[in-house]
Formats: structure tokens, C-alpha cells, sequence
């Protein structure tokens, strides 16, 4: 009987330990001209990722909303405050992937991508810049690489007239199309429910 009752608190404690575990989370900000879709990304700096949406790791405490609007504040220079973005996606729920990872959508007001890239750091933390340059990339470069399964081994280029000065590869990140193509195949791109 206690060894049963051990058992079953080892599985009790495993199973909380996972409904607590840091969630990823992140926003792919938009916006519409017409019938285009525009994407703005950023590049991943040094790393060689790749360009991609916004997001990362859950701090102590935090919502996966929470999580999604923090990251995308810290990984867009501060330019956009994480309260307004968590009033644009805290009603929303997000597309989750296969490794967990919540995708939030928010359609925003056309900014120049220049202004992202030269915000003022709101502080010196490091966080502010470990992204960027930053462009509006047609969702037409994002659809052609996940209409189909995505070969996390590639290179996915983008073309280089979309590429800003200073970037650092030319490329999405594979792990981001994935991520991207889960939503798109349960339907969840949000200009596509809007029409």
C-alpha cells in the first residue's frame, strides 16, 4: 500500500510539474494594404537563425499572453508596449504547435520598419537587442514555404529586394515556418477568417 501510495504521488507531482512548466509564446504582428498581407519580422542578429516573428521563454508567474506580449516588447527594442500588445491578443487564443510554442496574431497600424530598428532602448538589458534589422515581408514569401511540410534542414530564402540594409542572413527560420504552418493548417491565420 505505501509503495502504491509513492507511486502515485511521483505521478501526481510530475503531472503539476508540467502544467507549470514555461511555456514559449510569441505575436506575429501584421498588417493589411488592400488584399497584401505584410509580416513584420526581424532578423535573429548573430545567431544565424534566421528572420522570424517574436518570442521566447515564460518568466516566473507569467501567462502564455503575458509571456507572448513581454517578448515581443523586449524582441521589438521596446517600440511596442507590452500593454498594448497584451490588449491586442489577451482575448485571443493562441494556434499552439507541436512543441508548445503559442502563436498569438495581432493586426497592427502600419509603421516603417526603420523606426523598429532605431527605437531607443527603454534600458540597457540586453534583451532590447538581440533582434533585428526589421521589414515588412508579404505573407506571399511566408505561404509558398508552408503550403507544403517544411524541411527544417534548409535554408528558406527570402528575396533580396525585401532585405534591409545590415541584415545578417537572408533566410526564415525553419523552426518559425513550422511554428507558422501549424496555424496555417488549422486555419487560425486571421485574415483568412476576416473575409
Amino acid at each position: 500500500m505505501l509503495r502504491k501510495s509513492v507511486v502515485l504521488c511521483i505521478i501526481i507531482i510530475g503531472l503539476c510539474a508540467r502544467t507549470q512548466a514555461k511555456s514559449p509564446a510569441g505575436i506575429v504582428l501584421y498588417f493589411k494594404s488592400g488584399d497584401d498581407i505584410f509580416l513584420l519580422l526581424a532578423d535573429h542578429r548573430e545567431s544565424k537563425r534566421g528572420w522570424a516573428a517574436y518570442g521566447g521563454g515564460s518568466d516566473e508567474g507569467e501567462s502564455v499572453a503575458q509571456t507572448a506580449a513581454r517578448e515581443t516588447e523586449e524582441e521589438t527594442r521596446g517600440y511596442f508596449p507590452r500593454k498594448y500588445l497584451l490588449g491586442l491578443i489577451e482575448s485571443k487564443d493562441p494556434v499552439v504547435d507541436q512543441d508548445g510554442f503559442a502563436m498569438y496574431f495581432a493586426e497592427i497600424p502600419f509603421v516603417p520598419a526603420q523606426l523598429v530598428t532605431n527605437n531607443p532602448l527603454p534600458s540597457d538589458d540586453d534583451v532590447y537587442v538581440e533582434r533585428g534589422p526589421y521589414a515588412w515581408i508579404p505573407y506571399s514569401q511566408v505561404r509558398k514555404y508552408v503550403e507544403g511540410s517544411v524541411d527544417y534542414k534548409r535554408k528558406h530564402p527570402i528575396e533580396a529586394g525585401l532585405m534591409p540594409a545590415g541584415n545578417y542572413t537572408s533566410w526564415f527560420w525553419p523552426i518559425w515556418l513550422g511554428s507558422f504552418r501549424r496555424a496555417a493548417e488549422s486555419d487560425a491565420l486571421p485574415w483568412n477568417t476576416e473575409r
